[in-house]
């Protein structure tokens, strides 16, 4: 139960702050996209973040942190489920993708068993979209030993 919480938190942290901003895609053809013609070269870049937060998908409360929205798996979180896609999407999807969870999962049990954690006071939240999504300002914490 508890490994099932912790990979609800971490997908959910990963639909709000996916680690890339963009998936990029070259149109094989022409193509009509929601009304756009799209000619066959052109790169098409998709804010993941923007996918990540489409109230079509994900509700009303797209922009709130809701680990539960994953309680019944990535496939009924959001509708259509390729919406979801941290890792990237389709034939170019992270390779490394489930050791990525895998070790992200054995760091934080890790951590989480030996400290607890609280954002200091100083902490300005301030995402920064670049080739990766980072902390604008760091994220100052306060370790407490258990």
């Amino acid at each position: 139960m508890v490994l099932l919480q912790l990979t609800m938190v971490i997908q959910e942290t990963l639909r709000l702050y996916p680690p890339a901003s963009f998936v990029t895609r070259e149109a094989l053809e022409d193509l009509n996209l929601g009304g756009i013609d799209i000619p066959k070269g052109t790169n098409i870049r998709v804010s993941i973040m923007l996918a990540h937060r489409d109230p079509s998908a994900w509700g009303a409360d797209c922009d709130k942190f809701d680990p539960g929205r994953f309680g019944g798996g990535i496939a009924r979180a959001c509708k259509p489920h390729h919406m979801y896609m941290p890792f990237g999407v389709g034939p170019r999807t992270c390779a490394g993708q489930n050791l990525a969870m895998v070790e992200v999962k054995v760091v934080l049990s890790l951590l989480l068993s030996r400290f607890e954690f609280a954002l200091s006071p100083s902490y300005d939240h301030r995402p920064v979209f670049r080739l990766t999504v980072e902390p604008g300002s760091g994220v100052p914490l306060i370790l407490r030993k258990r």
